[in-house]
């Protein structure tokens, strides 16, 4: 007689979810980097999965913020594009100005920079981490840290890792701008 036997569990080998992983984040990166010769380069607006707020540059300044949606010259202070750094990170660059994404000094300060050395521009790289349903979690190469809706206000920071509304005030979509 046949008796039941536990359901098995899948158990994908970590070097097998690794090398996915980095194929999933190569053919996302190819799809935001503007290919030579592009007539125009893509950019997304980066909304949080709480509130459905977009990161912006309030008022196209440094000062880094969530809103609910701009017209400011069509947009460009909530629209990002990914500029390709090298080993699957990006530097997140604003339309407006040119200027990137930034943790002040590596610090968990955000804000706005025209580019950065520090620790070979680790204040400045960025990936993104899959969390199903089509979010990520933006990573800071300098300390790991995500960006951050702290406490899912329209402050933004870096976290290690939240559990606010399971997540969602680190959880972001991107959006075709």
């Amino acid at each position: 007689m046949n008796t039941p036997s536990a359901p098995r569990q899948s158990r994908t080998p970590a070097w097998t979810a690794r090398f996915i992983l980095a194929l999933l984040l190569a053919s996302i990166g190819q799809a935001f980097v503007p290919r030579a010769g592009a007539a125009q380069d893509v950019y997304f607006r980066l909304q949080l999965k709480h509130g459905g707020q977009y990161l912006d540059a309030e008022n196209c300044g440094s000062t880094l913020t969530l809103h609910p949606g701009s017209e400011w010259e069509e947009g460009a202070c909530q629209l990002w594009r990914f500029v390709a750094a090298g080993d699957g990170w990006y530097r997140l660059q604003l339309k407006h100005g040119g200027q990137y994404l930034d943790a002040k000094n590596c610090t968990n300060e955000m804000s706005l920079n025209p580019g950065s050395d520090w620790e070979q521009g680790a204040c400045q790289l960025w990936r993104l981490v899959p969390n199903g349903g089509g979010y990520y979690r933006l990573q800071l190469k300098h300390g790991g840290q995500y960006l951050d809706s702290v406490n899912c206000t329209r402050a933004v920071s870096l976290n290690p890792g939240s559990e606010w509304e399971q997540g969602a005030c680190q959880l972001w979509r991107l959006v075709s701008g």
